[in-house]
Formats: structure tokens, C-alpha cells, sequence
């Protein structure tokens, strides 16, 4: 590693201090001042032409397209749409536990609630076993809305599942449970 100079500013490096090609590190990365180029990828060693890379890109792609529809139509932000997919999937949840799922404060957390209330997405109910605390549960014509959007995707993925032999759905499900264990780490928040 080669020395550094404390004293000098930023930006007054000479040009005889980089190596030729553009490249600021013997690791093949270019300098800052060069324009980014999609080559690039393929010199970082990301590739772009397997078809299951393509494939799984096109259905994050599909997938974030749809969230936002389903969101426009319910006349939700992301958040209140990842909110009601928490109620829908976990039940009742009180807002501190909303909280901690959406990773926002409860204050902030208690404004996704009141704007839900407000549409008719969502309601407060006395907790069952603590009357100190209140617990929000999806309204019962959101879900019944929600479900009639998802339901050809739902039924698509079902008929595409059910279609495949014991073997395909073994290999299937192997390959998708080592996408979410790449995924799942790289997702979580750091501590």
C-alpha cells in the first residue's frame, strides 16, 4: 500500500501518480474522473447473458411493477402496502410490533396506522390479553381487494408449481431456497 500524504488536498494528485488505462487499483477498478460504462459489469465478473440471472432480474423487475400498482390502486404508499402486508400475513399486530417489522419508529409507525385507519385499509382493536394496548388488523374489505389483485398471480404460480414433476419441483425448490439464503443476509440491516 503506498503511502498518503496527509497534508495534501484532495483532488491535487498528479496524473503520474495513477496508472495508465484509467485504472485507479491494480484490482481493475476505474478512477472516479472516467465516465462508468455497462463493459464494466462484465469485468467485475457480473454476468449479464445467463438466462436465469436475466430471468430472476425480469421477475424482481415484474414484481416491483406490480407492488406499485397494487399500491396505486389501493391508494397506498410503499410502506402502508408493506404495513398491510404484515397485518395480512401476521394478523393483529400491535404498532410497536409494526414498527419493528416496517424498521421505523413507532411514532412513525403510528402515522402508517392513522393513514390506513383513515383510507378503511386497517383498524384498532383492543389487545386480547393486555387492554392497555391496542392491536391494528387489516380491514376485512382491504384483504377481500388485495386478494382479488393477487389472485391471478397467485393462481398462475399455482398452476406453474403444480405443473412440474417431483424431480423439477425438488431442483426448483432448492434453487429458490439458495436465492432467498443470498438474498436474506444482504437484506437485513447491518447492527
Amino acid at each position: 500500500m503506498a503511502p498518503v500524504d496527509v497534508d495534501r488536498k484532495p483532488g491535487t494528485e498528479s496524473a503520474a501518480a495513477k496508472p495508465a488505462g484509467g485504472f485507479a487499483d491494480p484490482g481493475g477498478r476505474p478512477d472516479d474522473e472516467s465516465p462508468w460504462s455497462r463493459d464494466e459489469l462484465a469485468e467485475a465478473g457480473i454476468s449479464e447473458r445467463d438466462p436465469i440471472i436475466t430471468t430472476l432480474r425480469d421477475i424482481d423487475t415484474h414484481s416491483r411493477a406490480f407492488e406499485r400498482r397494487l399500491a396505486s390502486t389501493l391508494t397506498v404508499n410503499q410502506t402502508d402496502l408493506t404495513a398491510m402486508q404484515h397485518l395480512i400475513s401476521s394478523g393483529p399486530l400491535t404498532p410497536s410490533d409494526l414498527a419493528a417489522r416496517l424498521g421505523v419508529t413507532t411514532a412513525a409507525s403510528t402515522l402508517v396506522v392513522d393513514r390506513l385507519v383513515a383510507l378503511g385499509h386497517a383498524e384498532r382493536h383492543p389487545h386480547e390479553h393486555d387492554r392497555r394496548k391496542i392491536v391494528v388488523v387489516p380491514a376485512r374489505s382491504s384483504v377481500l381487494r388485495a386478494i382479488d389483485e393477487l389472485r391471478p398471480v397467485i393462481d398462475g404460480l399455482g398452476d406453474l408449481v403444480a405443473d412440474l414433476t417431483p424431480e423439477e419441483h425438488a431442483v426448483v425448490e432448492r434453487f429458490l431456497r439458495g436465492v432467498d439464503a443470498v438474498y436474506r443476509p444482504a437484506a437485513t440491516p447491518d447492527p
